[in-house]
């Protein structure tokens, strides 16, 4: 089965958020710009997502009641 456009774009957007940097799929032009945005705000989001959980594993966070 040969993969799609949109399978394609998918798997790189994914790759990119996550902060993996395949290199397998290489953007020109503004999409360089664009896709590097892309990754830093995966970093970002996972970041604060791994913070925000570990203030509520904590007691620290507003959803913990306590904070």
């Amino acid at each position: 089965m040969r993969p799609t456009r949109r399978s394609w774009t998918i798997y790189f957007s994914l790759v990119n958020f996550t902060t993996l940097g395949r290199g397998d799929l290489n953007p020109d032009g503004h999409l360089r710009f664009i896709s590097g945005i892309e990754a830093f705000h995966g970093f970002l989001t996972i970041t604060a997502s791994g913070s925000f959980m570990l203030q509520v594993i904590g007691g620290k966070a507003l959803l913990s009641g306590e904070g």
